[in-house]
């Protein structure tokens, strides 16, 4: 039932039950249908480099609740910042200070 219902509105993860914001399947499923979704999600699933992808792929400022190393994945943060410019905001301090890649994410943000 939780499965059918994140697919349909992937903002339902956040009245399940924990049991559910730690299945891997039903967080998947949220965050592809609603990427901020990703906020609910366990702290070991925000670890989760194909359920971050996922949410930032849908909504680039999810980028907030990744976990620090993932904040530092260029695959990562250019597809949210793609989706979001202003993702750019929670990308590592490495990343924001990294001219090719500052310079791919303006590319890629059009902006």
């Amino acid at each position: 039932i939780v499965l059918a219902a994140v697919t349909r509105d992937g903002e339902a993860l956040e009245y399940a039950n924990e049991e559910f914001k730690n299945d891997r399947e039903i967080v998947l499923a949220a965050v592809t249908q609603y990427g901020r979704a990703l906020e609910y999600a366990s702290v070991e699933l925000k670890n989760d480099r194909d359920i971050v992808l996922a949410a930032v792929t849908r909504y680039g400022y999810g980028l907030e609740y990744a976990n620090e190393e993932l904040q530092d994945d260029y695959e990562i943060v250019l597809t949210a910042v793609t989706e979001d410019g202003s993702a750019l905001k929670y990308a590592s301090s490495e990343l924001k200070n990294d001219r090719e890649f500052v310079l791919a994410a303006v590319t890629e943000n059009g902006d």
